[in-house]
């Protein structure tokens, strides 16, 4: 036994219970540093203080640290995994697996509940209440997936919506549209919103649909070539046209696949990869047969036993929102693989099963897994130290206190001061972190005045920051000299010490020529006691990667303004008369055509319209002809 100070700990160890559960282990600031399950506690805790010490180099590091331990028992080794996964959730403990939910899977919603429903993304999936084949549905809802990037979500979205022609409208357009839209003008929506097919024709539509996202794409070319034939011999030979055009575009896509298994089986295939204290795992996702997506997950192991990393990696992966198929393929086998079968067929429903293949067409795709997850970890390992010495670089050429492994850019867009908005990005080692972007609505300033926008955003960030302790390496500012001095006043009425601030001023052109021809200036940098910016070299890494940022910051804040200026251009009088929703105000302009006609309507004209009461015409009425 290695001998241990702290009385405390040497209490616990004494007392530890010998069932199945559940250990955390402190440290001297009584945060949770460990979480494990064990069948015997007593047996796997004490094993961490033998003399002969456990296999996991990170053992020595681990144990020196370890001030208290608690322990959770449980009934079953069921029950101690899911609680192990749920504490590693909650405490985040430093010497354990943790996978983040960057990879958070996307899948296509279908909500049957609607009149005329329409497929859309959803990163949440509902509870299961039931089954189906290549798809869930849940209270009315059809999911299909998931998918682990937008990507493949907007590619199918896309194929869909160019051979069905469904609306493409939100709920909230499609209530209040009084006339079919362009898609409709050129044959790629129905227009249902407008009473243009009916709820039985459009299910049709639906019904068809439904079969290309299950996959089913044969079962689909039967009922087309069905409806083809049938039309034809009535002689409605515009409808058979369009079923032969679908049939066609299908049969195209049908020849895309980018593999195929011998059989129809969902499986999921997790291929690894590892040096040092990093390791890539790659998963490939095969659903009815083929390979239709795959993701790569890349984090430290601190020397942990592969068998663990998987073991808890799986575990962590299969959240509820995540699709579970028949069979999960790993590269090592795992003493914990009975109990991850029984965890995975309780959440889906049916019998799963977790294999270790040694040979055959499995093994095949998984090696092919592992392949593309050392390719993975290789280019992310070349980036990784890429990236390092960028940084490095940066804070040596701009005099900077902190290496800028965590950068803030600020930029501001508006017109003449209306609908003004500031935005925040956040780069963390060269990369977008779009969980940290933030958007601003400026409140204080109603002039076209830069810098006090800026002020307003800069002071709203970092007030912030000190109620959260959540600060940045750096702080980029879109601008000049004057937006420098302006975020130099913020930290310095704030009492920001700990963060550097650059602005980052783009490069302008100017005329070098009687022809015309200009000249490209080049990117300049001020920073904090220096009159005269930095010219850095503008092919250098280091500012092309704060360009991105910059840019990325501009692309940012132009969006949520002009989100802002649509909100304004799509308001409507008729919004501010009190009693007057959305319903009301889709038959006024239904039946007027526009609101000029609304404002220039009797009493009588407007108690004519569907649902609008004398009251409301009242009100209206009130509202357009007696405004003082």
């Amino acid at each position: 036994m290695i001998k241990i100070e702290n009385k405390k700990l040497l209490k616990k160890l004494d007392i530890v219970p010998t069932g199945t559960g559940v250990y955390m282990m402190k440290d001297s600031k009584k945060e949770v540093i460990y979480v494990g399950k064990a069948k015997n506690l007593k047996n796997r805790v004490r094993s961490y203080f033998q003399s002969s010490g456990d296999e996991r180099l990170f053992i020595k590091f681990l144990v020196n640290r370890i001030a208290d331990i608690d322990f959770v028992l449980t009934d079953t080794e069921k029950e101690a995994l899911i609680l192990e996964n749920n504490l590693i959730k909650q405490f985040k403990p430093r010497f354990n697996i943790n996978l983040r939910d960057d990879k958070t899977f996307v899948s296509i919603k279908l909500d049957m509940n609607q009149k005329f429903p329409f497929p859309v993304t959803v990163r949440q999936v509902e509870p299961s209440t039931g089954k189906a084949k290549g798809s869930k549905k849940r209270n009315g809802i059809l999911y299909f997936g998931p998918y682990s990037s937008a990507r493949a979500v907007r590619d199918t979205l896309r194929y869909v919506n160019s051979i069905f022609p469904i609306r493409k409208c939100s709920n909230s357009v499609f209530k209040s549209r009084v006339r079919p839209c362009l898609y409709y003008q050129i044959g790629k929506c129905v227009a249902p919103c407008c009473d243009m097919i009916d709820e039985k024709a459009y299910k049709g539509l639906i019904d068809e649909i439904v079969l290309v996202l299950k996959g089913k794409n044969v079962e689909l070319l039967k009922v087309l070539r069905k409806k083809m034939d049938e039309a034809s011999k009535v002689m409605k030979y515009e409808k058979a046209a369009r079923s032969r055009d679908r049939i066609m575009a299908i049969e195209k896509t049908v020849e895309k696949q980018k593999i195929s298994t011998m059989k129809s089986v969902d499986r999921d295939f997790f291929g690894y990869f590892g040096e040092g204290n990093r390791i890539q795992i790659q998963a490939m996702f095969i659903r009815n047969g083929n390979l239709e997506d795959i993701a790569s997950y890349r984090f430290s192991t601190m020397n942990n036993t592969l068998n663990n990393v998987f073991r808890s990696f799986i575990n962590q992966f299969y959240g509820y929102t995540r699709f579970i198929p028949d069979e999960v393929v790993m590269p090592v086998e795992s003493e914990d693989k009975g109990i991850l079968e029984e965890l995975l067929s309780e959440k889906k429903g049916h019998k799963i099963k977790v294999l270790c293949p040694k040979r055959g067409e499995k093994l095949k795709l998984l090696e092919m897994a592992t392949k593309n997850a050392e390719n993975a970890f290789k280019i992310h390992q070349g980036t990784d130290d890429d990236i390092e010495s960028v940084l490095a670089s940066l804070k040596k050429h701009l005099v900077l206190t902190n290496i800028p492994k965590r950068m803030e850019c600020f930029d501001i867009s508006n017109i003449r001061g209306k609908q003004a908005a500031g935005s925040m990005v956040t780069f963390e080692n060269g990369e977008p972190v779009k969980r940290r972007y933030k958007r601003y609505k400026i409140r204080t300033v109603s002039e076209s005045d830069d810098y006090a926008m800026m002020y307003e955003v800069l002071m709203r960030r970092y007030s912030r920051a000190f109620r959260e302790d959540d600060f940045p390496d750096l702080a980029v500012i879109d601008g000049g000299k004057g937006h420098l001095r302006i975020a130099r006043r913020v930290f310095d009425e704030l009492g920001v010490d700990r963060v550097d601030v650059i602005a980052l001023a783009k490069g302008k052109t100017k005329d070098v020529g009687n022809d015309g021809s200009k000249e490209k200036l080049d990117e300049r940098v001020f920073i904090c006691g220096r009159a005269d910016p930095i010219i850095l070299n503008q092919q250098s890494p280091g500012l092309r990667l704060m360009v991105n940022i910059r840019d990325e910051a501009h692309r940012f804040a132009l969006a949520y303004h002009k989100k802002l200026r649509k909100k304004q251009y799509y308001e409507s009088p008729l919004d501010k008369v009190t009693g007057i929703g959305k319903v009301k105000k889709k038959n006024l302009l239904k039946h007027f055509g526009d609101t000029q006609k609304v404002r220039d309507a009797s009493l009588n004209e407007l108690n004519k319209v569907k649902s609008i009461t004398i009251k409301d015409a009242n009100k209206i009425y009130n509202y357009f002809h007696c405004k003082s």
